[in-house]
């Protein structure tokens, strides 16, 4: 029997390998864009006649710390370039100071390495847009820009970037780096059709170890589309009358433990049509997934995810809402899925579909629609989500209503949001209200001062299963109110450059007593104040303290106030390519003392190896506790890495050990082997074979 099953194994890699090698062959006819004869070949060398007709960037401002006039920039020339299809960028730098380059795994980065930011707002409103940041080891992130500065992280783009690192800066001698970008617009949604904004932002570090940035205009804000450079369109970047489809087939063979080996299909297929479009999946693979990291908190406070699954992470901006009411992460057994978005000047829309299964296995579906319409200075949003659970008969029905002003000559900015539910179990209704209130003053990174305030309330009877809040694990019956505010110093030189001060005031409490709970008991009631401070290019302290007043009961059920005292002392190390931290946290917490020592390290070699770990230790109420956090990251070939994680907590017993080597064909089209051990001696053993690749028709 063991030798069939390893044979069915067999059979199904060596079938999907085969399936790799046809659509290898089929990459050149099937590349998401083809660019036209004037298109620059992007390798990292810059010549001449391949920029002919550029726009040319020779003169540049830095804007943190703010220049005081005397302030030098490394020699830089940058030229842009664009056809009906694609912006192309190449950066000729000169740097006097330190090159940092050691991130080998797209979509992360480090404090201290050396990035150039292309900001690029399609639109021309200076509300929405996207940021493409490379390092100089041509690893890449990307983000989706929504109200002038928040960001989405979880959205991906197909593009490109090659640098050449001719020589690094010795003996007061500047060192040489060229870098070709080439980024595929056709897909992107509402272009301008004559002029767009584009910002360059160069992160670099001065002879003395100082860092700076520096950008094409003067008013620049780090990572927001709040000031561009008005880029005037040679030609119009293409609009195609046909429908633009991409399809994302995968398949996945399977062995877990003596189970038996099992095959699954499944993709995405994703229609674009102007401002309009449309993706459909069924039974989206998470096999390759990273595994989440393990953690613990305080106060009992939920612990957030990131989404990775492209059916949501590339249009989360459009449902994101001060109460987080679409977390998607709460859907995890998904069928098939329709989502659909459009785009415009005035009206940002989705709408999903989704029919999965609970944790139990109950059968449930979403729906979930939201438009939002963005004016000069401010945006008014609504949301609708049914849900339905056919095991439990759980229904509910919510609606919200949103909006958030941005004064035009100054930081303050204002929003408010309104929801009411209407659930019902087993025919007995249910209905209920939350509303949030809130404002800031906008954080700067060139310094000066900034602030946040405001009250949020969740009623009773109030209920929605895709809702997140990170403070409290409550579902309703609860308030916050929080004030904040402190200032940001930046400077010019070598010691203490950059400097942030902070206080803050934050109540969580439950409204209603509920069986458990008193009136207005205090989840939460603390006073706060924290600073952190660059030492000079190397070391950098933070420290933080914390006076709480939560209610809790006594041994004899008795409601009393608690005074829980923390302080946190923690410093970074940053040498060379390598980066450490350790800290202390530590102080009295409902009657009992908690001691939490970390430290962590990041070690980088030879320009493609990496690796991580971390070490977390908790001593509270007679329970010691480490959790060991540790990866390595490995680019053996351009386009080929090897991954591998390992995580082990003493106190429930768990390890778990997932090691993943990918080929990336570009964003979203990958083959993967993985391999997930879990368990208490990592007894559950999981492998996947894994192709998925993208086809555009």
């Amino acid at each position: 029997m063991e030798n069939q099953k390893g044979k069915y194994m067999k059979a199904l890699t060596t079938g999907l390998s085969l399936l790799l090698i046809f659509f290898a062959t089929l990459i050149a006819k099937s590349q998401p864009q083809s660019f036209s004869i004037e298109a620059p070949e992007v390798n990292g060398k810059i010549l001449g006649k391949e920029w002919a007709g550029a726009k040319v960037f020779t003169k540049f401002y830095q804007f943190i710390p703010k220049a005081d006039g005397t302030n030098k920039i490394d020699s830089t020339v940058v030229y842009v370039k664009q056809n009906k299809d694609a912006l192309f960028f190449a950066f000729d730098y000169y740097p006097m100071g330190k090159i940092i380059s050691k991130s080998v795994t797209r979509d992360r980065s480090t404090e201290d390495e050396n990035e150039f930011f292309i900001l690029l707002d399609m639109e021309n409103k200076n509300q929405n847009g996207y940021v493409f940041s490379f390092s100089f080891l041509n690893n890449q992130r990307d983000a989706a820009v929504y109200n002038v500065r928040n960001k989405s992280y979880e959205w991906d783009w197909i593009w490109d970037v090659k640098s050449t690192i001719i020589k690094e800066a010795e003996n007061g001698k500047p060192g040489h780096i060229q870098t070709e970008v080439v980024i595929p617009v056709g897909k992107m949604q509402n272009k301008n059709k004559k002029q767009i904004g584009i910002d360059l932002q160069l992160f670099s570090y001065k002879e003395d170890g100082n860092y700076y940035y520096y950008s094409i205009i003067p008013n620049s804000e780090l990572l927001t589309v709040k000031n561009m450079y008005k880029f005037d369109l040679v030609t119009p970047f293409e609009d195609k009358l046909n429908i633009d489809v991409s399809a994302i087939p995968f398949g996945v063979a399977q062995s877990f433990n003596d189970l038996g080996d099992t095959i699954r299909v499944g993709g995405d297929l994703i229609a674009a049509y102007e401002n309009h479009k449309l993706k459909a999946t069924i039974f989206p693979d998470e096999s390759t997934l990273e595994a989440d990291p393990f953690r613990f908190s305080l106060y009992a406070r939920p612990i957030f995810l990131q989404e990775k699954r492209p059916f949501f992470s590339k249009d989360l901006d459009i449902f994101r809402t001060p109460i987080n009411l679409f977390y998607t992460r709460a859907i995890e057994d998904i069928g098939y899925g329709f989502n659909y978005t459009y785009r415009s000047d005035l009206l940002k829309a989705g709408t999903v579909y989704v029919d999965d299964r609970d944790p139990d296995g109950n059968k449930r579906n979403f729906f979930v629609t939201r438009p939002n319409l963005n004016f000069k200075n401010f945006n008014l949003g609504g949301m609708y989500i049914h849900s339905q659970n056919q095991g439990t008969t759980y229904k509910e029905n919510i609606m919200s209503f949103d909006g958030f002003y941005r004064f035009p000559d100054n930081p303050l900015r204002f929003g408010a949001q309104f929801v009411n539910s209407w659930n019902s179990m087993n025919g007995n209704p249910e209905e209920g209200s939350a509303y949030n209130l809130y404002g800031f003053y906008q954080y700067n990174d060139a310094g000066g001062p900034f602030a946040d305030f405001g009250y949020n309330r969740v009623n009773r009877g109030f209920s929605a299963s895709t809702s997140f809040n990170s403070q409290i694990g409550l579902e309703n019956n609860f308030d916050e109110v929080y004030a904040s505010g402190g200032y940001h110093f930046a400077y010019d030189r070598k010691y203490f450059s950059d400097i942030n001060v902070s206080g803050g005031y934050y109540r969580g409490r439950v409204l209603h007593a509920d069986g458990y709970f008193t009136d207005n008991f205090n989840l939460q009631n603390r006073l706060s104040q924290s600073l952190n401070f660059k030492l000079n290019d190397i070391i950098r302290i933070n420290q933080y303290f914390e006076y709480n007043r939560p209610n809790d009961y006594d041994e004899n059920g008795n409601l009393i106030t608690r005074e829980n005292f923390a302080q946190e002392y923690s410093a970074n190390f940053y040498i060379g390519e390598t980066s450490l931290y350790a800290g202390y946290y530590f102080g009295p917490y409902f009657g009992d003392f908690i001691k939490n020592p970390y430290l962590g390290a990041d070690i980088f070699l030879f320009s493609r190896l990496s690796f991580g770990a971390s070490v977390n230790f908790i001593d509270l109420a007679d329970v010691k506790r480490t959790i060991i956090n540790t990866r390595i990251d490995w680019k053996v070939f351009d386009k080929f890495y090897l991954r591998s994680y390992y995580q082990n907590d003493t106190y429930t017993n768990n390890q778990l050990w997932n090691s993943i080597l990918q080929y990336e064909f570009f964003a979203g089209s990958n083959v993967y082997l993985v391999f997930n051990l879990n368990g208490e001696k990592l007894e559950n053993t999981r492998k996947y074979f894994k192709v998925a690749y993208e086809f555009t028709f």
